[in-house]
């Protein structure tokens, strides 16, 4: 082994320095996390592709709540954990081991946090990891070691190099595939496999697998980004380190009947950038009736009919029904992206006009592993989108209160941003939405409804 391969493979950046107090390279972990996010999504492929050729696999759901598609549990879910958990532990298990790194998975494992569930199901069990991973057609660690160096070119630029020091608190949260009813009732395109990164109960970093839009790939999307102190308000702002996705060649076969095309925007005119996209569900939660009903009445009937620079205040809507926590808040990070490229591509959508953007409003029921990876990836994407709950306050992970009882509210683009803050407002002062939440009464003070990214973060 050279000398560039044994520092690649340290876990701290000086070898043989005390675990307790070494810093972890949060590049390095991220790079780990999508090979494990990778090998996750392999499992997945796996299990659906023995699912359409036997009954037994879907047959054997099981439901967290009696009959409820959205609590469905399948095979893969908890055999993606499994691998994936293995992946990191692999690589990290001095530090698991010594408290630096907590993994909480949403499938119960004897290294994660998770909500209660009775009983889980796999019909290849198998104590041995290494026939764990044979039964699945995944890569074994031991003969496809886990990658830790994707970014090893990027590290030499200190400005890509983020680190967790000594008395962080680092914790990894795992939905091993975000979208179980999308998977059973097979709107697979929608699935995900998600692996998040906090320090100090922020979201850093994160791996989005998409497991099933490609014949023969894997797409992983992946973002970190570091604060630093605004030089003018003293306080933090985003700053994008890693956005990108990656493609990996899969092993497991993807049946013709499930071949996908691109979900991608594809208008090659301006209407898309005047026009308000809008994610979300089907669920029938009065939280999210009474948030639809507060965007178009209220968010988007403002006095503020145009800014300063002449932009739409109240743009028209396409509402999208979108399944799946992290393909919703894809969508709204591809939106970003995809706008963004064809303005600067076409003159007459230049940045002269402010961008009007997305918006993914969800009703409680989403947990902190399905906002974690999400989060990072966007927000390294577009530094300035927001990810609030429908009153207006940050997503907290502390590894502990897994729920987020007050929905989700994100955002992308200047306009979107502010009907953002303009529908907070509006949720804040409904007391049905509140009595809904079980939310306290709100507070005169509006500086406490976040305006911009670095009162969000």
């Amino acid at each position: 082994m050279s000398d560039i391969d044994s520092l690649t493979n340290c876990t701290s950046d000086l070898p043989g320095q005390d675990v307790h107090d070494a810093d972890i390279n949060i590049t390095q972990l991220l790079s780990t996390c999508i090979d494990a996010a990778r090998r996750g999504c392999e499992v997945i492929r796996n299990v659906r592709h023995k699912s359409l050729h036997s009954t037994e696999i879907l047959d054997s759901v099981l439901y967290k709540i009696a009959d409820d598609p959205r609590s469905a549990l399948t095979e893969a879910d908890g055999a993606s954990q499994k691998v994936i958990i293995e992946c990191i532990t692999k690589i990290y298990e001095k530090e698991i081991d010594a408290g630096r790194i907590k993994i909480v998975g949403e499938e119960e494992d004897d290294h994660s946090t998770d909500l209660e569930c009775d009983e889980s199901f796999d019909t290849q069990y198998s104590e041995c990891m290494n026939t764990h991973f044979d039964n699945y057609n995944c890569p074994r660690p031991d003969v496809e070691p886990i990658r830790k160096d994707m970014f090893n070119e990027e590290q030499n630029d200190t400005s890509s190099q983020v680190r967790g020091v000594k008395g962080d608190e680092i914790i990894i949260f795992i939905d091993p595939m975000d979208g179980t009813r999308e998977f059973v009732e097979g709107r697979i395109q929608n699935v995900q496999c998600l692996i998040g990164i906090t320090i100090n109960g922020k979201s850093v970093a994160g791996a989005m697998g998409i497991p099933m839009m490609h014949e023969n790939q894997i797409e992983i999307a992946y973002g970190l980004i570091k604060k630093r102190e605004s030089e003018e308000d003293k306080e933090e702002e985003v700053v994008p380190v890693l956005s990108g996705v990656k493609y990996f060649d899969s092993i497991n076969p993807l049946d013709p009947s499930d071949k996908q095309s691109s979900s991608d925007d594809k208008g090659d005119d301006c209407d898309v950038d005047i026009t308000l996209m809008v994610y979300s569900g089907d669920s029938k939660k009065p939280a999210l009736s009474l948030a639809m009903d507060c965007l178009e009445n209220i968010a988007l009937k403002s006095d503020e009919a145009e800014n300063d620079v002449g932009c739409n205040m109240n743009p028209p809507i396409q509402k999208i029904v979108a399944g799946g926590c992290g393909n919703k808040m894809l969508s709204v990070q591809r939106h970003y992206e995809c706008i963004s490229k064809r303005r600067a591509a076409h003159e007459e959508c230049s940045e002269s006009s402010p961008m009007v953007g997305s918006l993914s409003i969800a009703p409680p029921g989403s947990s902190s592993w399905d906002t974690a990876a999400p989060t990072a990836v966007l927000l390294a994407a577009d530094p300035k989108a927001r990810v609030t709950d429908l009153l207006g306050r940050p997503l907290i992970y502390d590894g502990d209160n897994l729920l987020n009882n007050c929905g989700i509210v994100v955002s992308s683009g200047y306009v979107a941003s502010r009907i953002h803050t303009r529908l907070c407002e509006g949720l804040c002062d409904n007391e049905e939405l509140r009595e809904v939440l079980g939310a306290a009464p709100p507070t005169n003070d509006i500086d406490e409804i976040p305006t911009d990214i670095c009162e969000t973060r």
